[in-house]
């Protein structure tokens, strides 16, 4: 049985990649069989490690012949500690888990919202997508036989570090991080993965810097 925890965390990023591209190709109509070369042209990504990510998953599909699409979606499903719907909880105000689900539904991507919580108290009792918002101190109580593992953090700066802190005494021990904070303290044993907008805008406008009037070919 392949063991993600020997792959490199590259290959597990392009592997979440691959995954989520061959979920697109599922809802739109999948071909009998897909090559490591049209992956890699779809991706952007080089054929060879396309080919040497794939080979972490196991001996799937022959050289040649191409893959079964049906079959990868399922072994990096596996392979990722997936499943069709993989439960997560989500922290945020009402109107941002609103919005959440207008830019990210949730069941296109295999996984299923199972817990929504606010920092902001007249939040609690609303209804978004069907699941009742709790208070955030309310994350004491999940269920642990809902074997959630993963929370998704949408709120207010203020309430960054708090929020961690609740999921992380759930027992949950992955966060995907919106809000752009900078300095936080990470509670022991849990992975955080953080979309630091603002940074990444500044450092994409250093990148795309057009070059000063008059400066072509001066010395």
């Amino acid at each position: 049985m392949p063991d993600s925890r020997t792959a490199p965390d590259a290959t597990v990023y392009r592997l979440s990649l691959y995954h989520c591209y061959l979920g697109e190709l599922r809802r739109v109509g999948a071909p009998d069989r897909i090559t490591s070369r049209q992956l890699a042209d779809e991706l952007g990504i080089k054929e060879e490690t396309v080919r040497r990510d794939i080979s972490f998953v196991g001996d799937i599909g022959r050289p040649g012949a191409g893959y079964d699409p049906e079959v990868l979606f399922t072994e990096f499903t596996q392979f990722l500690g997936l499943s069709e719907e993989y439960p997560i909880v989500m922290i945020g105000t009402a109107k941002m888990l609103e919005a959440l689900q207008v830019v990210f539904p949730s069941e296109r991507y295999g996984v299923k919202p199972v817990g929504l919580y606010s920092e902001l108290p007249e939040d609690a009792g609303q209804v978004v997508d069907g699941l009742e918002v709790g208070h955030l101190t309310d994350l004491a109580r999940l269920d642990p036989v809902l074997e959630v593992t993963v929370g998704l953090i949408a709120c207010s700066p203020g309430w960054v570090q708090i929020s961690l802190d609740l999921l992380h005494a759930a027992g949950i021990t992955g966060a995907l991080l919106l809000t752009p904070v900078i300095r936080l303290r990470k509670p022991e044993g849990m992975t955080i993965n953080q979309v630091r907008m603002p940074c990444d805008i500044k450092s994409l406008a250093c990148k795309c810097q057009l070059p000063a009037v008059g400066s072509v070919g001066s010395r």
